[in-house]
């Protein structure tokens, strides 16, 4: 388990260039993360830093309301600042709806943290420093498989969530999460419930890693009735964490315009490592 299926990779080194400025990296791509007999087998890119010793990682997870594509193309820039901040990154897709529901792609997720367990001496990586960074679904899917319980050795010490739509029960009719959780809320509402990191955050019984939350002011596809109250529930368990509201964006234009969200998301993952 957690060994992945395949072991020829596609290595490469690169710079990533900034107003003059270059940072050296190297990747491996499309790694196949999952066992052989996984119902499918999913890819990562794995991110690392041209720097000695063993580094934090983090595990980065793309959006796209659970379905459709894989989407691991639109986290460049994400990656860039991490990995100039001195974070090896793994970026991975997961199964998607329609073919694939709830829970499978959380599923996915702790498949893809026991593989980077399970290389982490090759890899050069501390998991005993790690975080989980997603937005939109991907935020999502990483606050639910923090709620898991890790590989022995796993210490995640930060999620990031972006963007997300952290209290499925706000619109539980709306087409994308119906599709996601394969059947309608009147038919298993207890279904939706475990969909739901505000509902399911109580069992962690305060044990839930620190949290950074970014999300745009004007986001009307994941209002912002999310964030509200999954902060509620953070605070009444006493769990560090921080928003950030980036001004004058909606649900794409956080996206791809974040501001200084990165940065402040950087800056707060630096406090637990």
């Amino acid at each position: 388990m957690y060994r992945g299926c395949v072991k020829a990779l596609i290595w490469a080194t690169g710079l990533f260039e900034n107003r003059g400025e270059k940072f050296e990296y190297s990747v491996e791509k499309e790694i196949i993360y999952t066992p052989c007999d996984w119902a499918e087998k999913l890819r990562g890119d794995f991110y690392r830093p041209d720097v000695e010793g063993d580094i934090p990682v983090v595990l980065l997870v793309h959006g796209g309301g659970w379905a459709e594509n894989d989407n691991r193309y639109q986290m460049v820039r994400i990656i860039d600042q991490l990995v100039r901040a001195g974070f090896a990154v793994f970026n991975v897709a997961y199964r998607l709806a329609p073919a694939y529901h709830f829970p499978a792609p959380v599923d996915d997720i702790l498949e893809a943290i026991g593989w980077l367990k399970v290389n982490e001496e090759r890899l050069r990586i501390d998991m005993d420093s790690l975080a989980l960074f997603g937005y939109s679904a991907g935020g999502h899917l990483v606050e639910l498989a923090e709620m898991r319980v890790m590989p022995e050795g796993v210490n995640v010490r930060a999620v990031v969530a972006g963007g997300t739509p952290h209290f499925m029960r706000l619109d539980p009719d709306f087409p994308l999460v119906v599709q996601f959780m394969g059947q309608r809320w009147m038919d298993d509402p207890d279904h939706y419930r475990r969909a739901t990191p505000v509902d399911q955050i109580d069992k962690m019984k305060g044990k839930f890693p620190p949290v950074f939350i970014y999300h745009g002011l004007k986001d009307q596809l994941v209002p912002r009735q999310h964030v509200d109250k999954w902060e509620k529930k953070l605070r009444e368990l006493s769990i560090d964490h921080e928003v950030h509201w980036v001004k004058g964006r909606g649900h794409i234009g956080t996206f791809l315009l974040p501001r200084k969200s990165i940065h402040l998301a950087v800056r707060f993952m630096n406090q637990y490592f």
